[in-house]
Parts: structure tokens; C-alpha cells; sequence
């Protein structure tokens, strides 16, 4: 099966100052749902995450108006309990649409830890917004009384800022694995995390921070070598000159100008930046993944490929067509091809066919219920070439294939008998137990000819 990490900001579960309440953000979290179990039906691996910036916000401030009676809270145990409370609102909300679809998925919330440098620079820089959105009068009147840091945040208001740095492990990443390879739906990361360093001797020390989430979900997404990273958020998609007359939305960006238009400053620093960011590293370091970007509301849309912006790597193929712009040689080597099925996935995403080739022998295929083969590298030197075509497809065009592609199959690596080496379509082992070995054939296309299909 393929994997998708989804992750949701606290801001997705707390709409407004008048809709903060804790059956509020239940009810929110309860109408996101659906789409969840909707991927998980469609064949995905799914692990939740979830921000906590107005969660640990709110614990703060309540901690600080009981600071005569109670002990405070630091930052990192704050962000525990909002691992805790909003784990506890999606696993319920998940298996209550679970139970109403008749459907039985274990669900687990899991405490997770960050792992952080306690010399990150961010220590000096806060930049975190936690907290509700305020006036620049009341945030400037906290600031003063309660020694806070505080910024604008995107247009919408006055926060409080705290320290931020990057993870740069999630210790419990194998545990998740472990998790999913046995079905579960995890919820994880939330909050980004509980930030802790790790002394010499490997005693695990927790530090007063609050980790992105978009960093650290990307972070595990890699670690866990998801296909997929979806980060719902308040807007349908990625723009650049928000809120100027020059405001333009995204569709589909590469890395490379995704890290542009970083560097240019299009972003709010503690807002869209690291969503975008995030999503750019992931898709940088994982090859044959996408990254998204769009409305909680709008899941189903983007995993449709009509909402959302996409970042897509310029990975192993690229090439630079007559236009000047950036293509992908992509290897294809069944429905895809030229006259079946789905085919037209490839004019939609303004693919050009340009040669037929064959894989070194070192690849096996099999039939999924006669309805899309499935090759798998193998290494004992059991393999054959496979007879595939070879198209240009524009970088921007190859994260609607992918999201097309059906659960198990993923963009990675292909090995052609010339000694080049492009992208191609790649099956997952998992996919083909209890299927048809279809390699004798040596394609799908001598299979289908054989009139078993």
C-alpha cells in the first residue's frame, strides 16, 4: 500500500475567535474526517497530524492566569497535552466513521518526540505563532506585562511567538511502520512533536519549544518514504503576492521554484512559508513523491488532481524541452501506454510519447486481477527486461499521474537496457501477493495480446 501523511494546522480546527471551544474544535474535526477513511478505503496507508499553535496558546495563558495557585506549564509538556486531547478528538471521530460505514481499522494516537538541537539558532529568534489572534494593542499590552514575544501573523492578526527549531529526527518513526504495516491509522507528530534533545549517554531531555508540524510531518513522511504529503489548510491553494493586487494562485510548482519563491519572501514566515517548505524538502529528498498544498475541505478534489498546489520534484530524467521548460522522461510500462486505459492520464498531463525500450533484466511483473500489471526490481537475478515506453512528460504534469496511479504503485527509479536511467512506474512487493506472475511475457502488452485479459 501506499502512504500519505495528511497533516492538519490547530488553526484548521479552531475557524475563528468565536469557534474555539473544545466541542467546537471536535465538531470541526469531526466534519474532516470523512475524506480520511475515504483515502483509507481507496487502498492508503494514512497517518494523521495535527498542529497545536492556538491549543498550546490557550494552556499557556491559562497557566499563567493560575500562576498564584498552580505551578506553571512549561512548553513541552503543553504540547504533550495537546498530543493528547486532539489525538483523543481524531482517533474518536475516525472510529465513530469507521463504525459508521461498518468498517473495523484499529486507531492509534501516538505520543511522538521531536528530536532537536538545543544550539538551533531559532532560540534566539522566536517566530512560532502560538495562541488566539489579537489586536496589535492587546498582543503589545501582554507583551509588556508578560514578557511575551509577539508578530503579526499573515493579515489576520497579533500572536505570540515562541522558539521553533528544526527537527532533525521523530523517534518513534520505526514504531509508526510498525503500525501501519499492521492496518492502523495513526495519528502522530501532533504539534510537531515534543521537542527533546538526546544527551551523550541517550537520556532524552525535554526542551521549551514548539516544533512546526509541517516540518516535522515532513520530516516522518520521509523517514517513513510516504508517497505522499497533504497539508490541509484555510485556502484552496498556494499563492504568491497574497493579499496585493498582484496575487496569483498556484497550481503546480517544481522544488526549485518552490525554494524561489522562499527566498523571495512570498510567504508569511510563521504561516505558509513552512507548509511550503516542508512539502519542498519532502518532495527534494523522497524521490517519486508529491506534495500538496489545499482546503481541508477540498481533499477528495486534490486527491482528484482539480484543487491544490502541487510541488513535484525534478528528479533522475529531467530534461529541458524546446520551450525552455522542465520535462521528466518517465517510463511507462502498462495502463499508460499508448491506447489503453488510461492513456489519456498521459495527454492530460501534456505527456509526448518518444520511444518504445526495455528494462535491464532486472525486473519482474505481475497482473493485479487482470487490471494493471505491476513491475517489482528484484536482485536474485531472476528478472527479465520488460518492454516499457518512454515519454516527456512536463515536471509539472507528473504529480496528476501519480495521484492517478492506483494505491501500491509510485514514481521511482527505472533501469533501461541502454544504460540510461529514468523515472518509471514502480510496484510495491506487498501489491502482488496472491496475484498472477505475468513475467514470461515480457510485457503488458504481450499478456493483454494473449487474450487472457
Amino acid at each position: 500500500m501506499s502512504t500519505a501523511i495528511v497533516a492538519f494546522g490547530g488553526n484548521a480546527l479552531v475557524t475563528d475567535a468565536e469557534h474555539d471551544s473544545i466541542p467546537q474544535q471536535y465538531d470541526t474535526v469531526c466534519r474532516t474526517v470523512g475524506p480520511l477513511i475515504d483515502m483509507v478505503e481507496q487502498g492508503w496507508n494514512l497517518v494523521v497530524s495535527h498542529g497545536n499553535g492556538p491549543q498550546v496558546g490557550f494552556i499557556l495563558r491559562r497557566s499563567e492566569l493560575a500562576k498564584d495557585e498552580v505551578d506553571p506549564v512549561p512548553v513541552d509538556y503543553a504540547v504533550a497535552d495537546t498530543q493528547g486531547a486532539i489525538g483523543y478528538m481524531f482517533v474518536k471521530a475516525l472510529r465513530n466513521e469507521l463504525a459508521r460505514r461498518g468498517l473495523s481499522r484499529p486507531v492509534v494516537a501516538l505520543v511522538t518526540h521531536s528530536v532537536v538541537s538545543v544550539d538551533d539558532p531559532a532560540f534566539t529568534n522566536p517566530t512560532k505563532p502560538v495562541g488566539s489572534f489579537l489586536t496589535e494593542d492587546r498582543a503589545r499590552a501582554l507583551a509588556d506585562t508578560l514578557g511575551w514575544s509577539i508578530a503579526e501573523d499573515a493579515g489576520r492578526g497579533w500572536r505570540r511567538t515562541v522558539a521553533s527549531p528544526r527537527p532533525t529526527t521523530i523517534l518513534e518513526t520505526d514504531v509508526i511502520r510498525q503500525l501501519l504495516d499492521g492496518g492502523a491509522i495513526v495519528i502522530a507528530v501532533g504539534g510537531g512533536g515534543i521537542p527533546v534533545a538526546i544527551e551523550p549517554d541517550g537520556t532524552v531531555v525535554g526542551v521549551e519549544a514548539v516544533v512546526d508540524k509541517d516540518i516535522a510531518s515532513g520530516l516522518l513522511a520521509h523517514e517513513l518514504g510516504a508517497e505522499l504529503l497533504l497539508i490541509p489548510t484555510g485556502v484552496p491553494r498556494v499563492a504568491i503576492g497574497f493579499g496585493t493586487p498582484a496575487e496569483t494562485w498556484l497550481d503546480t510548482i517544481t522544488v526549485g521554484q518552490a525554494r524561489d519563491y522562499i527566498a523571495s519572501g512570498q510567504f508569511g514566515k510563521g504561516s505558509m512559508e513552512p507548509k511550503v517548505q516542508a512539502v519542498a524538502e519532502f518532495v527534494a529528498a523522497t524521490p517519486g513523491s508529491v506534495g500538496v498544498i489545499g482546503a481541508a475541505e477540498e481533499i477528495p478534489a486534490i486527491l482528484a488532481g482539480t484543487s491544490g498546489t502541487r510541488i513535484v520534484g525534478a528528479a533522475t530524467g529531467l530534461t529541458v524541452d524546446e520551450k525552455g521548460s522542465d520535462a521528466v522522461l518517465l517510463a511507462v510500462n502498462g495502463t499508460l501506454m499508448r491506447g489503453l486505459k488510461l492513456s489519456p492520464n498521459m495527454a492530460a498531463a501534456g505527456a509526448t510519447f518518444l520511444r518504445e525500450a526495455t528494462t535491464q533484466p532486472v525486473y519482474r511483473l505481475w497482473t493485479i486481477n487482470d487490471e494493471h500489471p505491476a513491475m517489482i526490481r528484484v536482485t536474485d537475478g531472476s528478472g527479465v527486461g520488460v518492454a516499457v515506453e518512454v515519454w516527456e512528460v512536463p515536471a509539472a504534469g507528473l504529480a496528476g499521474i501519480l495521484l492517478a496511479e492506483p494505491p501500491g504503485l509510485s514514481i521511482g527509479k527505472v533501469n533501461l537496457d541502454d544504460g540510461s536511467t529514468v523515472l518509471g512506474v514502480i510496484g510495491e512487493p506487498a501489491l502482488v501477493e496472491g496475484q498472477r506472475e505475468i513475467t514470461e511475457f515480457g510485457g503488458w502488452r504481450a499478456y493483454i495480446a494473449g487474450g487472457d485479459v
